[in-house]
């Protein structure tokens, strides 16, 4: 019995085979931490906060050599995000932009950049209260403009015969339509006292409500173009005044340029608001291109790129053609487009002016002003500036 009774305690306290300890399940379950501790960590944080208990355990259990190894594959991996980041960004942008017109193109314009979308047919919404809008069709598309008549004859809605007010055909530069806060306020100044001019504004085909296509140097020429014999069916070019802002300055002289070659339509005068020398020259100090413009071989894959045709708007080389009188502003704050380039485009244009031609005026408005590259309308002392260069221009020719 006493038998029997020690073989039932020895078969009640002994553990089911299954339960029997493997002595390599310990160096298993480690290594096996290991593992997970190591790729969670390379994946996520160096705790590891998504694993369970358990495996916070297995972290906690891991040597400092083993938390070393992880600390340094989770820098790896940062690394090769960052590198592949910075080679996409320093490589492929510019390699793009070196390779693919469209994208040059787009870089150059940013004819895309119009947010938020505008209702340019309703122009009192952007208290134009008087302002006209109509289409102009050309032999490429349709063109939208406005027409802004002088404060002091809102009321009557005048046409452009109706009157001898000079007239303003205004080229806007990249980015955005005609109706741009900053433009804005520039027709109110030239529509305003003492100039009491009419501001013919449009969008180039690829702009606001114009003809959409991707714009080229070519394409923007032909409509300035389209619009000035627009104008010249209606007033004689002696009231035309061309006015180009940036961008638009580089049309501007291609098409003063182009004009120079038949006297009988030269405007009145070409003003140059924050022109550029060229393109190429612009990129240098564009804030797009601030993180790549000291790259070694940015001149070779982004300035330079700029001179083919479709963006070469190079004013320094055509600028001396130009015979009608010539008036260039550009404010000393301006830090996309250096006021150097517009002094320096003005001296091209001295030097090669005849002796018999109106002499090409620069004028540098005081930074003082905040006016920046787009916002020249605030100096205070601009329409003063504008008013003593028609008057120099009327004296020189005898009117």
């Amino acid at each position: 019995m006493f038998a029997i009774m020690q073989l039932r305690e020895r078969n009640w306290t002994q553990k089911p085979a299954t339960e029997l300890k493997d002595p390599r399940k310990p160096l298993l379950e480690k290594s096996y931490g290991n593992y997970r501790a190591k790729k969670c960590c390379a994946d996520g944080g160096l705790l590891t906060p998504h694993l369970s208990a358990a495996g916070q355990l297995l972290w906690k259990s891991l040597t400092e050599s083993e938390r070393k190894f992880c600390r340094l594959l989770k820098r790896s991996e940062a690394f090769r995000s960052l590198l592949a980041f910075l080679l996409v960004f320093y490589v492929g942008l510019p390699l793009t932009f070196y390779l693919c017109p469209w994208i040059r193109r787009s870089a150059v314009y940013l004819n895309f950049v119009d947010w938020p979308l505008q209702t340019l047919s309703h122009p009192e919404y952007y208290g134009l209260n008087y302002t006209r809008h109509f289409f102009v069709k050309t032999s490429a598309g349709v063109l939208g403009v406005w027409h802004v008549p002088p404060s002091s004859l809102y009321r009557s809605r005048p046409s452009l015969s109706s009157d001898d007010q000079p007239v303003v055909l205004y080229l806007h530069g990249s980015a955005e339509s005609r109706s741009a806060p900053y433009r804005l306020s520039m027709y109110k100044v030239l529509s305003g006292k003492p100039l009491q001019a009419h501001v013919i504004t449009f969008d180039y085909r690829g702009f606001g409500d114009s003809t959409y296509i991707s714009p080229t140097a070519q394409t923007l020429e032909e409509d300035a173009t389209a619009m000035f014999h627009w104008l010249l069916k209606r007033v004689p070019a002696s009231r035309i005044i061309v006015w180009g802002h940036s961008m638009g300055s580089g049309i501007a002289v291609r098409l003063g340029q182009a004009l120079a070659k038949d006297n009988t339509s030269n405007p009145f005068a070409i003003v140059l608001e924050a022109p550029f020398t060229s393109i190429a020259d612009a990129t240098h100090t564009f804030p797009l291109s601030f993180f790549h413009r000291r790259m070694p071989l940015f001149e070779l894959f982004c300035s330079e790129r700029t001179r083919h045709p479709d963006t070469n708007l190079n004013s320094d080389e055509r600028v001396g053609d130009i015979t009608a009188p010539l008036l260039i502003l550009h404010a000393a704050d301006d830090s996309m487009v250096w006021a150097e380039q517009g002094k320096r485009l003005w001296e091209k244009a001295v030097e090669a002016r005849c002796s018999h031609l109106h002499k090409p005026v620069f004028v540098e408005l005081d930074g003082k002003f905040g006016c920046g590259h787009r916002n020249i309308c605030k100096a205070p002392n601009l329409p003063s500036e504008i008013m003593s260069f028609v008057k120099s221009v009327k004296q020189h020719n005898g009117t």
